[in-house]
C-alpha cells in the first residue's frame, strides 16, 4: 500500500464542532488517530466520494464523518454521523459545505 505524505490543513465547521463535543471520549480519541493519520501520512484509510464535492470517511461501527476538498491539502470537516442516519448527515452535509464556500466568498 502506498501512502502520500501530506501535511493536511483542516478547517472545521460549526456543525462538525457540535457533532464532535456530543461524541464520547472515546469516539472523539478514535476520530483524532483517524484525522491525524490524514494529515501526517496522507492515509485516509475506508473513504468514499458520495456527491457533488461531499466525501465521508468510513469506521466499521458505522461512525460517518463528511468532509469536503477546498484544495489539494485542505480539507473542511463538515460534519459527522452514522450509518443509520447517512442519508439525511449527506443531504446536511453538502448545505453546510455550500454555506462555508459562501462565507469564504464573501471574505
Amino acid at each position: 500500500m502506498i501512502m502520500m505524505k501530506k501535511n493536511y490543513t483542516f478547517y472545521k465547521t460549526r456543525e462538525y464542532q457540535d457533532w464532535l463535543e456530543n461524541e464520547t471520549y472515546k469516539s472523539r480519541v478514535q476520530i483524532a488517530d483517524r484525522l491525524s493519520k490524514i494529515q501526517t501520512e496522507g492515509y485516509f484509510g475506508d473513504h468514499k466520494h458520495l456527491v457533488d464535492d461531499v466525501w465521508e470517511l468510513k469506521w466499521v461501527n458505522g461512525r460517518r464523518l463528511y468532509y469536503a476538498y477546498l484544495a489539494e491539502i485542505d480539507l473542511v470537516l463538515l460534519l459527522g454521523g452514522n450509518k443509520n442516519g447517512q442519508s439525511k448527515d449527506i443531504t446536511k452535509a453538502k448545505k453546510i459545505f455550500k454555506k462555508y464556500i459562501e462565507n469564504e466568498n464573501k471574505k
